[in-house]
């Protein structure tokens, strides 16, 4: 039976499959090869999917849903026509419509798919993608990389052996921007940023609620009804400034109309644009890469075709953006030929595709300025190249400690309590003198986002092992509830007054953007300002936050 590629959008879903050496594009019932990622439910009960459902997002907003993707990995819960659904049983809808277009496509059954996501994108989102494509009926065994499925498509239309690219993939509820290398056959991404909550969909509002500006209209008064059509009108109006300089939002129902221009639109989205400059510079600064590295800057999804955009970025890089192939087609094409590759077909060459981790896993560590707030320890760091394995030692904190907890975190913060824990190993071990216990933890993370963790006790002679998959990545809903709960009564005043406050914000922002030694630094400053906030010492307060901000500053200029 064919394997075929998916790329499950935000905005459009396409399914692909690799035939005679080339990924070819699955039309749908309409005859399309994008298929709109919305859902609604008929009068009748039946599940419409795809451009009729968009359409009903305007004329039945509380029986339609779209754009859920960016919802995929929580718990949010979408009401459609009085029923309640997951993000990942709507996208599931989406999956068994692209399967059964396929089967209708191919002449025969359809049980195992790849699909993409974004590499940004942390394993409670992977492992709600593959529940949905459970959901469909579909055998999910792996799932690619969309700048890696970008890169494979971009390497074979353009025919060259090798490169580095730097994939800007701009979608309508996510970005994600990578440094992929590829040679030997070999795709590999380097470093990867995103913004999970950044898209087309945002131009949308903006426009949107710009009309709502100039026409004195309140737009969270809008009724449902309301709101779809002129977020509707807003996207016409934005696509239509894809191809001329002008446009107008005709607002018919309301009797109004705007009109816009793609410059006043830049100045609109300024703070998009901030957004997107800050995820580049994050994605370059982990590759260690220069502009002068980069061979093609590889403009992906529907987004990235907006000329407000394509501008941005080639003013922003000082060259001009390519585009290879249909920006909104390429990622499927890629996961088509992966889908290819893993069905060993002999029409295709076999390619490597390497992964990597997206978020830091590391373990808890005493904070000596206040025990109540362990700090993060990071063992695999993100952008690690999987399968990984990392080594760290630990000791006991004070005399006759008889108990240890190896807590195990993902994420970038510098409190263990702002990640998302995946579970913890407990520990009892001798009650030796304060640092004298020998505490090893290894993390091995492998390819299919498989984590165990090893905790070795070297005095007792104790090994305590913890394989965590997928499925224990999820949050319930009473753990959301009481992670939401937390951060609404954590207050943190530091005595230090807002100067120091600053500090210790902007050295746990630098904790999370940094890695390595740098990020080590950030991490010991840190602690001393909190151990002279801990003195109370006005005089020693100043002279360590002068030495904080100095450092900060020497970091930040890098």
């Amino acid at each position: 039976m064919a394997i075929i590629g998916i790329d499950l959008g935000t905005t459009n879903s396409l399914a692909c499959i690799c035939q005679d050496g080339k990924s070819i594009r699955i039309p749908n019932s309409l005859g399309q090869a994008l298929t709109p990622s919305a859902v609604s439910i008929d009068d009748d009960g039946k599940i419409l999917v795809g451009a009729v459902a968009k359409e009903r997002l305007i004329s039945h907003p509380s029986a339609s849903a779209a754009s859920f993707k960016r919802y995929m990995g929580t718990n949010k819960v979408f009401l459609l026509a009085g029923q309640s659904f997951t993000p990942q049983e709507l996208s599931s809808f989406i999956l068994r419509q692209l399967k059964e277009d396929a089967e209708r496509f191919l002449g025969e059954k359809v049980t195992e798919a790849v699909i993409s996501v974004p590499a940004y994108f942390n394993d409670h989102q992977r492992y709600a993608t593959k529940e949905a494509g459970r959901l469909a009926g579909l055998h999910v065994e792996r799932l690619v990389n969309e700048p890696s499925a970008a890169a494979l498509a971009a390497s074979q239309i353009s025919g060259k052996e090798e490169g580095c690219y730097l994939v800007f993939d701009f979608g309508g509820g996510t970005l994600d921007v990578s440094v992929v290398d590829y040679f030997d056959n070999v795709i590999e991404i380097i470093a990867v940023s995103g913004d999970n909550h950044l898209g087309g969909d945002d131009f949308d509002a903006i426009i949107a609620r710009r009309f709502c500006s100039l026409q004195q209209m309140d737009y969270n008064h809008l009724d449902p009804i309301q709101q779809a059509s002129l977020l509707r009108l807003a996207e016409d109006c934005k696509k239509q400034l894809t191809s001329q300089s002008q446009a107008e939002l005709v607002w018919e129902a309301g009797g109004k109309s705007i009109a816009l221009t793609n410059i006043e639109l830049a100045r609109l989205c300024q703070g998009i644009f901030d957004r997107i400059r800050q995820v580049i510079t994050n994605a370059l600064r982990d590759s260690s890469r220069l502009m002068a590295d980069i061979d093609e800057i590889v403009l992906v999804g529907g987004s990235s075709k907006m000329p407000v955009v394509s501008l941005y970025l080639q003013n922003f890089f000082q060259r001009k953006p390519c585009m290879i192939g249909s920006p909104d087609e390429i990622v499927a094409v890629g996961a088509g030929i992966y889908a290819g590759i893993k069905e060993r077909r002999q029409d295709i060459r076999d390619l490597v595709l390497t992964d990597i981790c997206p978020f830091t896993l590391g373990t808890n560590v005493v904070n000596h300025a206040d025990a109540n707030k362990p700090i993060l320890s990071p063992l695999i760091e993100r952008n690690s190249i999987l399968p990984c394995s990392k080594t760290g030692h630990f000791t006991n904190v004070y005399d006759g400690q008889t108990h240890i907890s190896v807590g195990i975190f993902q994420g970038e913060a510098y409190y263990c309590h702002d990640n998302i824990k995946l579970g913890s190993i407990e520990m009892d071990i001798l009650p030796v003198p304060a640092n004298h216990a020998d505490i090893e933890v290894c993390f091995s993370y492998d390819i299919n986002g498989i984590l165990e963790v090893e905790v070795t006790d070297h005095q007792k002679k104790q090994v305590k092992k913890k394989v965590l998959t997928s499925d224990r990545f999820r949050m319930s809903d009473a753990e959301l509830n009481e992670r939401l709960e937390a951060l609404q009564a954590y207050k943190l005043m530091p005595p230090g007054g807002i100067r120091t406050r600053l500090a210790l914000a902007r050295g746990e922002r630098l904790f999370a953007q940094l890695l390595g030694p740098r990020r080590q630094q950030v991490a010991d400053a840190i602690q001393q300002l909190q151990n002279a906030i801990r003195t109370q010492n006005d005089q020693q307060i100043i002279n360590y936050l002068r030495i904080t901000e100095k450092l900060f500053d020497h970091l930040e200029g890098l």
